[in-house]
């Protein structure tokens, strides 16, 4: 992306009023993020399907910003705290969350997101957890981390941090997502979390938000802060929720707007933070989890994959070999993949050839890897021949 674009679009991130939504409509239809910032109130109405009200503030906004001051002091801190900004064209962009409904448009990392992380587990559950829901966050992101998935939470108090911390000292990676911008990270106690995380030469994760630098952790940011938790993550676990949990927002999210599978773990049948849990377990939309093998179970044979990694033998080496494409035995999904590969194509190209949902496209590649069927060369995937 340009840099005048580039800068566009982190304006455009400082008017404040636009919901993602919204945003997303005027960007792919007016084309750019500087055509944006030039659209008449009307346009603004009409094109972002927002109210006449919404369109005069953001109007304002735009004009308040024309200046660049408040551009130049943003860029400013994303330097001072080495950030890097991903815009939803960027290859870097995590191919899951763009194939939301509503992707950040600019997505600020502390850290580094890797190719690999795209094999995640987002975990969330209540901020006053019980010792069994720490216990159990515990557990679960520690052995998820270690058969290869990456934990990604809210980086909030109770679960959010039991998860962030387990997968660390676990040796595998994380992923924090923030309702506050990443220089004015909330909660302020977890401020030496979020640095074991994203900083050194080589990070353990990462650090997010969609937020301006700056911006504070008002109540509103959380709900859109959870759907960037389940754009991610191949799966969401419940750990521990109450009834009106903003664990089950993101649960919610996961299984009807995204497509993700649920899971939950069960507690005790008398505790009002289990509630939510059994709830979502009862109504049949969230799969009950004893185990971290049960996780990569319901994860589809991406799991199964790591599963197998993690309970061979000792000495032994998951090698598979290279056996021509007609050797291999595989899904319908897989085969519509490898058909869609008639010719090299990237993960968006992929996904759009196949209309399969970007997460299964992105599992059965990552399976078809693995299998020797598929490789990736100069970013593009290709099927390997003998």
């Amino acid at each position: 992306m340009e840099s005048d674009e580039r800068d566009a679009l982190l304006t455009l991130t400082l008017a404040s009023g636009l919901a993602p939504l919204p945003t997303r409509r005027l960007l792919d239809t007016l084309g750019s993020a500087r055509a944006v910032l030039e659209a008449e109130r009307d346009t603004l109405v009409r094109v972002g399907n927002v109210r006449q009200a919404t369109a005069d503030k953001v109007y304002t906004q735009f004009r308040d910003l024309a200046d660049g001051r408040k551009l130049d002091a943003e860029k400013r801190l994303i330097e001072e705290h080495r950030v890097t900004l991903l815009a939803t064209g960027d290859p870097a962009y995590p191919a899951l969350l763009r194939h939301i409904g509503d992707p950040p448009p600019l997505l600020f990392v502390r850290g580094r997101i890797e190719e690999g992380d795209s094999l995640a587990l987002g975990m969330v559950g209540s901020r006053k957890c019980s010792l069994y829901g720490r216990e159990q966050a515990d557990r679960f992101a520690s052995l998820c981390a270690s058969a290869g998935l990456c934990i990604v939470s809210g980086g909030a108090y109770g679960v959010d941090a039991a998860a962030h911390r387990a997968a660390l000292r676990a040796g595998g990676r994380t992923i924090a997502v923030l309702g506050s911008g990443l220089a004015n990270p909330y909660p302020t106690d977890h401020r030496d979390l979020f640095d074991e995380i994203a900083s050194g030469d080589e990070p353990r994760g990462a650090v997010v938000s969609e937020l301006p630098m700056t911006a504070p952790p008002i109540p509103e940011n959380f709900p859109a802060r959870n759907r960037i938790i389940s754009g991610l993550s191949l799966g969401v676990l419940v750990v521990e929720a109450s009834l009106r949990s903003g664990a089950l927002i993101t649960a919610r999210l996961a299984a009807e707007d995204h497509g993700r599978e649920v899971m939950a773990i069960p507690g005790r049948v008398d505790n009002e933070t289990a509630a939510g849990c059994h709830k979502i377990i009862r109504e049949g939309w969230a799969t009950l989890v004893t185990s971290a093998a049960d996780v990569l179970d319901v994860l589809g044979e991406a799991g199964q994959t790591l599963k197998a990694a993690v309970t061979s033998r000792p000495g032994e080496t998951a090698t598979p070999a290279a056996p021509s494409l007609f050797e291999q035995q595989l899904t319908e999904t897989q085969r519509r993949v490898t058909d869609a590969l008639a010719e090299p194509r990237s993960i968006d190209q992929v996904v759009a050839a196949t209309n399969l949902p970007a997460a299964t496209v992105q599992a059965d590649l990552t399976m078809l890897q693995v299998r020797g069927v598929v490789a990736k060369q100069d970013g593009r995937f290709v099927i390997r021949r003998r």
